[in-house]
């Protein structure tokens, strides 16, 4: 089984961040010197997934003339790119539905843009392994506290149990859990894992979509979709390594900057004094 393709949904309003983007699309804002999308993009190109769908709705063409016009070339020439219409935002799901011509039938990954990963390998790479050796959707999820879970939205917390044979980091998921207003109280527990907008999803994926479409009010969101494959005990769960962030809301974006900007001042002062030693 090889995975070749890939899903990035694009055409959210991302209300979260409209006081930082403005009138851009969310995906374009940078941490790191380096936009949201194309944190995406060049992960899944490490991966080795360099067909890559891309949602937009019609007010983020902006997004394709980055992609295609003056994002720095090299990863850029690499990928294979296909722009899908989404015109109104009806969800991640939906967005999902809408590129099921274009994965045609194979495993594909799938992967939210404003959900960063710092200082650790790309996600899919972490992922694609377990997948491949389980053969089930596979989930990527990072472990927050307390004092980091008012910078992530209140959606898609976990219960699992470990997977016997595989390792410490791989969990099957049993619970995920539904979208919610009130904040979550971790104060009972030291920690928990929380999906992080990334899998790895087998073509079936597609049919649970259409399943749930004509019971779902509004948006089609992918979270009855992953709750569904977690009550069938076909969902897994992988314990990311690296420093996680939630960029699609202003709390998360920002202290996304900060750990990028602390992280690029640490390296460059390394290389000045590395370079003063060679002197």
């Amino acid at each position: 089984m090889r995975v070749a393709k890939a899903v990035v949904p694009a055409a959210g309003l991302g209300m979260r961040v409209r006081s930082l983007a403005g009138d851009r699309p969310k995906e374009l804002l940078e941490v790191g010197g380096k936009p949201l999308i194309a944190h995406a993009v060049e992960g899944l190109a490490a991966s080795g997934i360099c067909e890559i769908a891309v949602v937009v709705s019609p007010a983020k063409e902006e997004i394709r003339r980055f992609l295609l016009g003056t994002y720095p070339k090299g990863v850029a020439e690499a990928c294979r790119f296909a722009f899908v219409g989404q015109p109104r935002p009806l969800g991640v799901a939906d967005a999902v539905s809408l590129c099921r011509e274009f994965i045609g039938g194979e495993p594909f990954a799938l992967i939210m843009p404003d959900n960063v990963l710092l200082e650790g390998p790309p996600v899919i790479s972490q992922i694609l392994p377990h997948f491949l050796r389980c053969g089930l959707d596979t989930i990527g999820a990072i472990r927050l506290n307390a004092a980091q879970v008012r910078s992530f939205g209140n959606v898609g917390f976990l219960k699992v149990h470990p997977v016997p044979g595989e390792t410490e980091r791989v969990f099957r998921a049993l619970d995920y859990s539904d979208k919610s207003r009130e904040p979550v109280d971790l104060r009972s527990v030291p920690s928990m894992l929380k999906g992080f907008g990334c899998g790895v999803h087998l073509p079936h994926f597609f049919d649970l979509i259409e399943e749930w479409r004509p019971r779902l009010a509004g948006e089609v969101d992918e979270v009855p979709v992953l709750q569904t494959l977690a009550r069938q005990g076909s969902l897994l769960a992988v314990e990311l390594v690296g420093t996680g962030f939630d960029a699609g809301n202003a709390d998360g974006f920002q202290a996304a900057a900060r750990f990028a900007a602390t992280r690029d001042t640490a390296a460059a002062r390394g290389r000045a004094r590395s370079g003063g030693a060679q002197n």
